[in-house]
């Protein structure tokens, strides 16, 4: 099982990843992985992990790998010039931001037609993809950032925001509020919440944290209103940008053409951050 671990404090969970070399005849439950390093080597094989599990702020969430676009360091060079941590894409364009500790990558390279077993070192790793392209929303979504790094998008038809109010308690979907935030910038004091009735809601939450339905990744995540650092509505599939087509053969990545997955291609976030700057 693959562990990621996030978090302010380092918690030496190892981390084993299982990698056959990526042909058409790859188990069918195993995920190709393409590996990117600092010196320019590029390693392509295939998971059979089908969970990731992350610990850290949110608590342990478990995240399909079909989920994941890619996890990349998030400053430096390298995993070991980022103290080991990482942001993890999710194909929808969702983040979730933490430490990996102790991580191991065990692979096994077809050459000379034997398996060849390969030690990454992982702490010159730069890119870790997986196959698939974007997933942007067909809706407006509700986009969630936390104190921790985190910025993810929420169902807003499955999520609800519960507010004390003078005049009664309420629990509307996000769906039905046209905007809410803290009042003064502080989660845990009174919010204002405009409903699309024209109603507008002034109160404190009712819980100490937001439980929030996810679009893609975890199906639940719980977020302390501590470290809550915005929730607003966007619209991202009205002004979609065009997405490049997957190659049938090859694909240039980071200037190096590597095959890419039958029907598939390896995943890239660049259009999706570039969207996340226009907000």
């Amino acid at each position: 099982e693959m562990s990621m671990v996030t978090g302010v404090q380092t918690c030496a969970l190892p981390i084993s990843l299982l990698l056959a070399c990526f042909s058409s005849s790859r188990a069918p439950d195993a995920f190709p992985l393409r590996t990117t390093l600092q010196d320019g080597q590029v390693l392509v094989g295939a998971i059979q992990t089908p969970v990731l599990e992350l610990e850290g702020g949110l608590g342990i969430l478990r995240i399909p790998l079909e989920d994941v676009g890619e996890i990349a360091p998030v400053e430096g060079e390298s995993l070991a010039g980022s103290g080991n941590h990482v942001t993890v894409w999710l194909r929808n364009g969702s983040e979730l931001r933490g430490q990996w500790a102790a991580p191991e990558l065990a692979l096994k390279v077809s050459a000379g037609g034997e398996q060849v077993p390969v030690d990454l070192p992982v702490d010159e790793l730069l890119r870790v993809q997986t196959n698939g392209p974007q997933a942007w929303p067909e809706y407006e979504i509700v986009r969630v950032k936390t104190t921790h790094g985190d910025d993810f998008l929420v169902d807003p038809a499955a999520t609800q925001i519960a507010v004390i109010s003078s005049l009664g308690d309420f629990a509307p979907f996000l769906t039905e509020c046209r905007s809410m935030a803290p009042i003064d910038g502080d989660p845990t004091g009174d919010w204002r919440v405009e409903l699309n009735n024209g109603s507008v809601l002034i109160g404190p939450l009712a819980e100490a944290g937001l439980t929030l339905k996810l679009t893609m990744g975890p199906e639940l995540v719980q977020v302390p209103l501590e470290m809550l650092q915005s929730i607003e509505r966007q619209d991202w599939a009205q002004n979609q940008m065009p997405m490049e087509e997957a190659g049938d053969i090859m694909q240039e990545i980071d200037g190096v053409y590597a095959p890419a997955p039958a029907g598939g291609q390896w995943f890239s976030n660049d259009s999706m951050q570039q969207r996340k700057l226009m907000y």
